[in-house]
């Protein structure tokens, strides 16, 4: 028991105290208890601010976003907070940092986006100590893919290896990240609050809200021209869609997303199944919508991940194996018991993701109008053909149907100054940003040499807009065009092997300060192409460190690829 004096000090100190100077009195306290009796503990200087560094990796901009909002609240708690980019970010310096919070995405298949390779690189690399740095992550991805969030899981992992201490646990926020991504950082920072970094005494009570992504502006639009690109005989389909819309803002090398809708037989089904009426009104992420929209426009059917799988045999009760299925599917085979299950069933669902296609027009030649190259896809779940649920959508869209549509950034697939040589490397739809780059080059004038290679299957039936390609070259406008095909040809040739056969004209364009982009699919863009340009630069003999000169290409911003 205390004696009377202390224990109306404490009682004066708590009634005085906020919410967070409680907090923190309470971690200090602990804190003195699990130290050894004989250290003699000494009090924090209660203003110090804590030092926080925030770093994001990011390709759309999401997990920017969310970086910028966070370093935002731990402002308002008066930490000092330094906020950068993983592409200006020097690696080096974690061995400065004390705390370290990174929010980052995951591509394709469990890769780190392109403005955070040298960073994830490093961690992978460096053997150094880290014992000193404290540090969360926070991953964004998609779990319709399989190895969901996993360049989150690689930073969180690799930093722990190195000795760092993990102070938050890792987050794997999905398509729908706000709330979970809301939670996590509020999380963080009563953690931070409760280990001795104190908030202002003027701090709010209660923990602030992340504000919710800013909405994209939307473009409407008409389907104005549908094209099928390839020839009879070819076992792709390759659709130049063209879009009447005015006063679109993009540059080349932008992509504009769009938000499929599923198709109406497959809503219906479900619907029936479900046995209620289409106009019935469910809340999903706090606003009230009729199921048949919610089916149609808003959630994603098609193709669910074993994680919601897992949900919905939680939910109702039943051993369905791990797999992925379309939702009219599991509910044939794995039907809703109870009509009261139907409401928690709508908001399991994941919402609809926006599909993001690559421009291939230019806003000077092409006015009021976007162009898109688009690869009907097609693949197989548990044997069973499906195709690409917006590369069908769009494709089976009547001329002059209406659509809708936000435009994405893209700062680093920009081109250069008018005067300045690019190299431009493709495979199948990745020209459609090349098509934009000679567009706009084309109709600006501009003198710089372009030289552009081309990977796809079938030179007779899949040679993606033959007549301009060729038109361009005869005209002078593209300087240099090599061709790579599989069939049809008298010397079937890779992107790689047309590189190296070029080698030395593909040197003398770097030292003539030329940039490189790179476009398509990664199987055939990635990395052997990567390490091809690197032997190259070896076998020149000019440079006494290939790998370095090849990363300072691209952290001048002049070896940019976008690959899927």
């Amino acid at each position: 028991m205390l004696a009377a004096p202390k224990l109306k000090t404490i009682i004066d100190l708590v009634q005085s105290s906020s919410k967070e100077e409680l907090i923190w009195i309470n971690g200090y306290i602990a804190g003195i208890i699990q130290q050894d009796t004989t250290e003699v503990a000494t009090l924090p200087a209660t203003n110090v601010k804590p030092k926080l560094t925030i770093v994001y990796g990011t390709e759309t901009g999401n997990a920017k976003q969310l970086a910028t909002q966070f370093a935002s609240l731990a402002k308002q708690k008066k930490c000092l907070v330094k906020l950068i980019g993983l592409d200006q970010y020097t690696p080096k310096d974690l061995e400065k940092e004390s705390l370290l919070v990174v929010v980052i995405s995951t591509q394709g298949d469990g890769e780190p986006p392109a403005a955070a390779l040298s960073f994830y690189e490093y961690l992978h690399q460096i053997q150094i100590n880290l014992n000193h740095l404290q540090y969360a992550v926070l991953g964004l991805g998609d779990s319709s893919y399989p190895l969901f969030c996993k360049t989150g899981e690689d930073v969180d992992m690799q930093l722990n290896r190195l000795g760092a201490k993990r102070i938050h646990e890792l987050a794997k926020c999905d398509v729908d990240y706000e709330a979970d991504a809301n939670n996590w950082f509020n999380g963080l920072i009563e953690k931070l609050l409760t280990n001795n970094f104190p908030a202002s005494n003027n701090a709010a009570s209660k923990n602030v809200a992340i504000v919710s992504k800013t909405a994209k502006q939307t473009y409407s639009g008409l389907i104005d021209k549908k094209i099928v690109l390839n020839d009879k005989g070819s076992c792709k389909q390759t659709f130049h869609i063209e879009i009447a819309a005015d006063s679109v803002d993009y540059q080349p090398g932008d992509s504009i997303g769009v938000y499929p809708e599923n198709p109406a037989h497959v809503v219906d089904e479900i619907l029936h199944l479900l046995q209620v009426h289409p106009e019935k009104k469910f809340l999903y992420k706090d606003e009230s919508y009729a199921i048949d929209t919610l089916l149609s426009k808003k959630l994603n059917i098609l193709n669910l991940s074993e994680k919601i799988i897992k949900k919905y045999a939680a939910l109702t009760e039943q051993d369905i194996p791990g797999t992925r299925m379309d939702l009219l599917d599991l509910l044939k085979i794995y039907p809703l018991k109870t009509q009261s299950q139907l409401e928690p069933f709508i908001a399991l669902l994941q919402a609809q993701s926006p599909r993001l296609y690559t421009i291939a027009s230019s806003p000077i030649a092409n006015e009021n109008a976007i162009h898109l190259t688009i690869n009907m896809e097609r693949f197989y779940i548990n044997e069973a053909e499906k195709n690409g649920l917006c590369s069908h959508y769009l494709s089976e869209m009547p001329l002059q149907s209406p659509i809708h549509f936000f435009v994405q950034k893209n700062k680093r697939f920009k081109l250069p100054q008018d005067d300045v040589p690019i190299i431009m490397i493709a495979h199948g739809t990745g020209i459609a940003p090349f098509r934009s780059f000679l567009l706009q080059r084309d109709n600006a004038g501009a003198e710089g040499k372009n030289w552009l290679i081309f990977e796809e299957d079938n030179f007779t039936t899949d040679f993606l807009y033959q007549t301009e390609i060729q038109d361009w070259y005869a005209t002078g406008h593209i300087h240099q065009l090599h061709l790579c095909f599989q069939h049809n040809v008298m010397q079937p040739a890779t992107l790689v092997e047309k590189l190296q056969h070029h080698a030395a004209t593909f040197m003398q364009w770097i030292e003539q300060g030329a940039y490189v982009f790179v476009s398509g699919e990664k199987d055939f863009t990635g990395a052997k192409l990567d390490q091809a340009i690197i032997d190259m630069i070896a076998t020149s003999g000019k440079y006494s460190n290939a790998v370095a000169f090849f990363q300072q290409l691209k952290n001048e911003g002049r070896f940019v690829k976008e690959v899927y």
